[in-house]
């Protein structure tokens, strides 16, 4: 599954195009290296996302077959870490 669609159905972006602009501004790293938004996820990849306010790093967990309800979304991810940033400009992330 691309990794736009994925971080859209597992409600880590509202939209895909989100992830497409997080992709190309360096927001969201595949093992610490840039990413694709086209890139085909498989599990157990660690992705790294940047927020105004806070960096995430997960572990995909799986890959869902069809739209996730949003209470199970959580299911598909590992959260490695969570850290709060405080930045300049609040606009700056995904």
């Amino acid at each position: 599954m691309r990794l736009d669609i994925w971080l859209k159905q597992v409600c880590l972006v509202k939209s895909r195009s989100l992830a497409k602009r997080g992709c190309q501004s360096g927001d969201i790293l595949l093992s610490g290296e840039p990413v694709k938004e086209s890139h085909s996820l498989r599990v157990n990849e660690i992705l790294s996302l940047s927020f105004p306010a806070r960096r995430l790093e997960i572990r995909v967990a799986a890959i869902p077959e069809g739209n996730v309800p949003k209470k199970s979304a959580p299911d598909f991810y590992e959260v490695l870490s969570d850290e709060r940033l405080e930045r300049e400009d609040p606009r700056d992330g995904i």
